[in-house]
This record gives C-alpha cells, structure tokens and sequence, in this order.
C-alpha cells in the first residue's frame, strides 16, 4: 500500500514536469509562429518592431545564399541599428544639413538602407563561398594584423574603440566582423580571380596587336576603330588636354612621374591596358598640361567579374518586402512604388543627409 503512494507520487511529479516541459515547447512555438507571420506577411509598422526585437533571439533567415549559407535577420537589425546610430551621432548641421528618420519619407529612406545592408550582407555570403571556392581563406592572424594596422593609423586603441562605441555601438570584435574579415576575403578573392583571368591575357594581346598595327605604319585614328573601347574611341582616340589629377594613377606615374615614357607606350590600369600617344605639353599657371589620345581596351575587373557571379549564384529571400533580383545580382524591393523612390532619391540630395548612400 505504501508503495502504490509513493509510485503515484512520483507519477504525479513525473506528470507535471513534462506537463511544463510540453508547455514551454507550445508557448516557444506559438512565439515563433507569430513571429514568423510579424517578419514574413505583415505590412504594419508595430509588427516590424516586434519581429525586429523576437529576430534579436530567434535566428530568423532573411536571405539563403547557395543552400548553403544564410544571413539572419538579426545581423540585418543590428547593423540597421548601427546606421540610424550613425546618423543620429554625426553633426551634418554644419553641412546644412539635416537627419529625420521620423517622417514618412525618412522611413522610406530608412528601409532603402536596409535594402542595402541586406544586400551587402549577401555579397559577402557569395564572396565567401566563391574564396572557399577558389581555396581562400582568412585566419585570424590575417585579421588580427588588419585591426593592428588600423589602430596605428588611426590612434590608440582607446581612442578607436571610444569612436567605434560613439559612432556605431561596435566593440572591436564587431568592427573585425563585419569589417575586416568581409575586405580581407574579397582582396583575396580579387587576388585569385586576377590570376586566373583569361580576359586580361586577351585584352593584353590585343593593345600588343594595336601596338604592332601603329609601328607598322597604320594611321592612329584607323587602330582606334578596329581596336579601341570605351568614349575616347567615338573621338578617333582624342584624350585632349589634361592635368596630372584629372587622369587614372597608373596614367599619372608613367605620364607625369616618369622620364623614359616614350611614343605609344602601354600602361595597365586597374580598369584594362592603355596604348598613349602624347600629342603636345604645355603649362598655365604652374600646372603642366599633357595633349592626349589613346587606344584602350577593357579587362574583366574583379567588380565585373563579381557581378557575374553574383547573377548566376542561387538566392532565396523569404522577407515579404525583398526579392533577389538574378538580372541585376542584387536585393531589390518587391514594392514598386518603392523601387521608384529609391531611383528618385538617388538623383536627388535635398538636403537631408539620411539619403546619402
């Protein structure tokens, strides 16, 4: 008899546990629920707040990238968070210039920020996966040495985590994060990419060609039509007179900073290789002026090549107000009306500093 007591005592106990145990994982589940209805199917601006404080501990997917990495909505939130701190802490008024994110335009200008978060958040997804790809990788060496770098160049270590702190709300750690490591696997990225690019070896043969073409005899302005890229080749090559800042670096040093630059010349530049003819030189008010034409031809740049790849890369993006664009590699809102003001923003400053970008 004392036994079926204390056996009903102890079914009992064991009842209640996971009679609570069951409770919890309901009340989670209904948490989440609604949660997932406020980030993904709502329109109103209280249900933005809440989904914005439950992402903050439940790990929400606001973009898929590849099936095999995500960015959370928290990540999205929080560096949300850090630009209305940005702007809030900066003084434009000296510039004439002023921040509201209250009126109605504000918040539209706000989610356009947000746009862009979510849409660097994603590009550093895809960098990532193609530097895993291409056999990249970033240690915390490489990173640590950055930091290190930065707080020389920039003042003691005091001093940058006080303006870290003031300025965003990051501590070291976030500024490695979602600074340091990001640069570090696109440079990197950019490095392989420059390596393996056969693009860069035919537009190299190509100025070889066109440099053959001009030592044999050929008129410049013929060369320019069968070869030449980009505006200058609508004026027959014609540069026209220009200031040493007024051109690319690479341009500047073998134009400007060199002795033994001599009669069609190519120089490589970031943006592909430049075949130059200096025409005449002249100086007014102390400044040397150079008469110019070139033939030019483009190479594949790492942003070319990377824009690419972005378009060919699977994306998902559950979030109601965002889609991936495939024909522009890049989040776009699904909002029409949205769309338009952004384009109408861009083109236009009005002095409010809360729509520079």
């Amino acid at each position: 008899m004392d036994g079926q007591k204390k056996q009903n005592k102890n079914g009992e106990k064991l009842i209640k546990v996971s009679t609570l145990i069951y409770s919890i994982l309901i009340a989670l589940i209904i948490i989440i629920g609604i949660a997932s209805i406020l980030a993904y199917g709502t329109s109103t601006e209280i249900g933005a707040k809440i989904s914005a404080k439950i992402s903050r501990v439940v790990p929400f997917p606001a973009a898929i990238v590849g099936w095999r990495s995500v960015v959370f909505m928290n990540d999205v939130e929080a560096n949300l968070a850090t630009v209305e701190k940005f702007y809030k802490t900066q003084n434009f008024a000296s510039e004439g210039l002023r921040v509201d994110f209250t009126t109605e335009e504000g918040k539209k200008r706000l989610r356009i920020k947000q746009r862009e978060i979510l849409d660097k958040l994603v590009e550093d997804r895809i960098i990532e996966i193609l530097a895993k790809k291409y056999g990249v990788s970033v240690s915390e060496a490489d990173a640590q040495k950055v930091i290190s770098l930065k707080l020389n160049e920039f003042g003691t270590i005091d001093d940058v985590k006080s303006d870290l702190q003031n300025s965003y709300g990051w501590d070291i750690d976030d500024f490695k994060q979602r600074v340091v490591v990001p640069s570090l696997y696109a440079d990197a990225l950019a490095v392989k990419v420059a390596e393996k690019n056969s693009s860069t070896e035919d537009a190299k043969k190509r100025i070889e060609m066109a440099q053959r073409e001009i030592a044999g005899g050929k008129e410049f302005s013929q060369v320019v039509r069968t070869h030449s890229e980009g505006a200058s080749k609508d004026r027959g090559g014609e540069l026209g007179w220009v200031t040493k800042e007024q051109i690319l670096p690479e341009l500047q040093k073998a134009l400007f900073e060199s002795s033994d630059f001599k009669k069609s010349s190519i120089v490589e530049s970031t943006i592909g290789f430049h075949l130059i003819e200096i025409e005449n030189s002249k100086e007014e008010n102390g400044v040397k002026q150079l008469k110019l034409r070139q033939i030019f031809v483009s190479k594949n740049t790492f942003s070319q090549w990377l824009e690419n790849e972005k378009k060919q890369m699977k994306v998902i993006v559950p979030l109601k107000d965002f889609v991936w664009n495939k024909d522009s590699g890049s989040i776009d809102f699904r909002d029409e009306e949205m769309r338009v003001f952004e384009k109408e923003q861009r083109s236009k400053l009005q002095g409010d500093a809360s729509i520079m970008f």
